[in-house]
């Protein structure tokens, strides 16, 4: 998939964008020769590109505006590390919008890197390469990724996978699909569960596969919260151990702010408050769906995916 140009001798650094529905993300990171990926810097905006996106409709004017404004930003701060590489990977968003290539081209112009679109297949394959090393490599797992678009669930063993499955629902789309709901009530509640388990009915439990390592927005900030964070950090969160109960009593603590509140409790990143609880419910039902009974938090993911998949 992404191959190694000859003139690129390791140690090396590459800074990869992860453009999503609703965040953008950057990993500047050294690959060392031994194949240890190193960070060296990380950022995430949420310009939230697929705002008001609907079927095969065309991008809002002034979130394309907004996304490009957070890539220059991080471009400026990527380039303080004098990386030897510049790859942009742009998601669900982009194969859903009507001008999502255009978007994607005018994005390549104005930023003067190539971005690509992946497919769904390729999406997956990313995510399970970022979350899975580290976390029992030895053992059968699922790796989950709730997004703003869509949400991946990938099975394998180390770094091979045997299944893979895009469901087209993610927590901007969810939300968004309720009147953009803030306040949530028992009856809101179980429309956004039923809604959630119609998306996610035609998954199935292997019994081989009780635990899930989970990566993704959703699941880092329920894990943030779970830990008592005032400032997200990544190194507490990755490999962070629970279970579906308590990310479920987690949720709903959540649930029963108003959104003021909720951006309160969620302060190392409000803008996530008006999707957490749709994407929490999400990663809810799907964990019932596959029957997990535990769960490793990955902070890790797709631009780390990236990272390995280049220089291997």
């Amino acid at each position: 998939m992404f191959r190694l140009p000859r003139t690129v001798k390791l140690p090396a650094t590459a800074a990869v964008f992860d453009c999503g529905t609703n965040s953008v993300l950057l990993l500047v990171a050294c690959m060392q020769s031994n194949g240890q990926v190193v960070p060296l810097y990380q950022a995430i905006a949420a310009p939230r590109l697929g705002e008001g996106l609907t079927g095969g409709g065309k991008l809002k004017r002034q979130a394309v505006a907004r996304t490009l404004a957070a890539l220059k930003k991080m471009k400026k701060e990527a380039l303080r590390f004098q990386p030897d590489l510049f790859l942009g990977l742009g998601t669900n968003i982009f194969r859903r919008a009507r001008d999502g290539r255009a978007a994607a081209r005018h994005f390549e112009k104005e930023l003067g890197f190539p971005l690509r679109i992946l497919s769904a297949p390729e999406e997956a394959r990313l995510e399970f390469l970022g979350a899975s090393p580290g976390l029992h490599e030895k053992s059968k797992i699922v790796v989950v990724d709730v997004g703003g678009g869509s949400s991946e669930i990938i099975w394998g063993r180390g770094r091979k996978i045997t299944r893979k499955v895009s469901l087209e629902i993610g927590a901007v789309r969810l939300q968004e699909k309720f009147s953009r709901m803030n306040t949530y009530d028992e009856e809101a509640l179980d429309n956004l569960r039923h809604e959630a388990a119609k998306k996610v009915s035609k998954l199935k439990s292997k019994k081989k596969y009780q635990l899930a390592v989970i990566t993704g927005g959703t699941a880092t900030m329920l894990a943030a919260c779970s830990l008592g964070l005032k400032k997200y950090k990544g190194e507490k969160v990755h490999g962070f151990q629970t279970t579906p109960q308590k990310l479920r009593e987690q949720l709903e603590k959540l649930a029963r702010l108003s959104l003021r509140r909720r951006k309160k409790a969620l302060s190392f990143d409000p803008a996530r408050a008006d999707i957490i609880v749709p994407g929490g419910i999400i990663l809810l039902e799907i964990l019932k769906r596959l029957g997990i009974r535990k769960i490793v938090i990955s902070d890790h993911g797709l631009r780390w995916g990236a990272v390995y998949a280049y220089f291997s």
